[in-house]
């Protein structure tokens, strides 16, 4: 009888542990933003020296999340 108990103890525990653990892996979804740029080159026209040029560059989130711009820099 109290090997049967014990069996029985020792198979709950572990069936206890296994739904905690996959109860945990299966946090919430994390939603992250990701960047997407339409239009990967532009090329400007020659212009004179000194004339201002100026172009608008797309940048699209084709993720679920926020999309944070930090930071902007020109090649």
């Amino acid at each position: 009888m109290k090997k049967i108990t014990f069996t029985g103890l020792c198979c709950g525990v572990c069936l206890f542990c296994a739904m905690v653990l996959s109860c945990g892996a299966q946090g919430p979804a994390r939603t992250t933003g990701m960047i997407s740029f339409p239009e990967q080159v532009y090329t400007f026209d020659p212009v004179f020296e000194g004339q201002p040029v100026s172009h608008d560059f797309v940048i699209r989130n084709k993720g679920t999340g926020v999309l944070d711009v930090k930071r902007v820099a020109g090649g």
